[in-house]
Order: C-alpha cells, then sequence, then structure tokens
C-alpha cells in the first residue's frame, strides 16, 4: 500500500512540474490549442518554415551499411566474382571493386539501403 502511495504522489508531482507556469488545468474546448504542431512532433517529421515540405521522418534509421554487407550485395549480382576491395566513394555510396573474368568490375551500393546501384 504504501509503494502504491509513492507511485501516486510521484505522478501527481510529475503532473504539477509538466504544467507550465499559470496555465490551467482544464480549458474549455472553444480555446483548444492548435495540435497540429504536437502531431508533427509526435510523428516524427520535420517540416522547413511555412512551405510544409516534409525532409525526413527521424523514426527511420539513418546508419550506414557496413563494408562487408557492401560485399556481400555486390557479390551477390556479380556471381563467381573475386573481391578486390571496398571503398567509401561518397557519405552514401560504397564502390565495391570486383574481378570477373579478367576485368575490373566496379558496383556502386547505396550506403543507407544496400541496393546495388547498377
Amino acid at each position: 500500500m504504501m509503494k502504491l502511495n509513492r507511485h501516486i504522489a510521484l505522478a501527481l508531482l510529475v503532473g504539477a512540474l509538466a504544467l507550465p507556469a499559470g496555465e490551467a488545468v482544464a480549458s474549455p474546448a472553444s480555446e483548444a490549442p492548435d495540435m497540429s504542431y504536437a502531431l508533427n512532433v509526435q510523428s516524427g517529421w520535420q517540416s522547413q518554415g511555412q512551405s510544409g515540405v516534409h525532409l525526413y521522418a527521424q523514426g527511420q534509421s539513418q546508419r550506414r551499411i557496413s563494408a562487408s554487407r557492401a560485399k556481400s550485395a555486390a557479390m551477390n549480382r556479380h556471381r563467381g566474382a573475386k573481391f578486390v576491395n571496398v571503398q567509401l566513394v561518397n557519405p552514401s555510396t560504397y564502390r565495391v571493386r570486383l574481378q570477373k573474368n579478367g576485368r575490373i568490375v566496379d558496383v556502386y551500393v547505396d550506403a543507407y539501403t544496400g541496393q546495388v546501384k547498377n
């Protein structure tokens, strides 16, 4: 029972601290705040200025794949080729060099999705 009382007291304290000074707890429906900002923040979308252009979804992963995963994607595209090297040529592209039938083949792999570009 004591634990329950502590949780209730903590919840009331956190709720009181969350309210800005001087703001009423309940507001009439006619004075409802604009929730479009809250919805944009909650869904993770960012917009630029007043143009309303959505740049990207923050919730999606923006991490690059590893060089070994880029190598795997390229080797799957060119079966039987020998691996030469892999290099990050720009922030969003890996170049994987393979040797197939005595020729050097450059395969470009998207560094975020892992899809072969050529």
